[in-house]
């Protein structure tokens, strides 16, 4: 019974869409821009770093830093993972 009614209640909050502001909002979406594209290329860096040091790591006999290598890698490659679906996602839940 207490479900029901919470679900009532939460039924009744607005949802509204979102909108883009009138001064500024240019400038706001460049800045998103610039920072999804440097996220971007920091997956890429991170990801052929990991593989140069995991490279270096397994040519020099140095296990340690082949296996800080191989993190990175996965690090990057799940970073991309969540770069690839957050669009989504985040449209998702705001568009309602």
């Amino acid at each position: 019974m207490l479900a029901h009614i919470v679900t009532d209640w939460l039924a009744q909050i607005p949802n509204p869409h979102p909108v883009q502001p009138e001064v500024g909002g240019d400038k706001i979406l460049g800045l998103l821009n610039n920072v999804k594209w440097g996220a971007g290329v920091a997956l890429i860096a991170g990801f052929f770093i990991g593989l140069i040091v995991w490279v270096g790591g397994r040519w020099v006999d140095h296990h340690r830093a082949g296996k800080v290598g191989v993190v990175m890698m996965l690090c990057a490659v799940a970073g991309a993972i969540l770069y690839g679906i957050g669009w989504s996602l985040i449209n998702s839940f705001a568009g309602g």
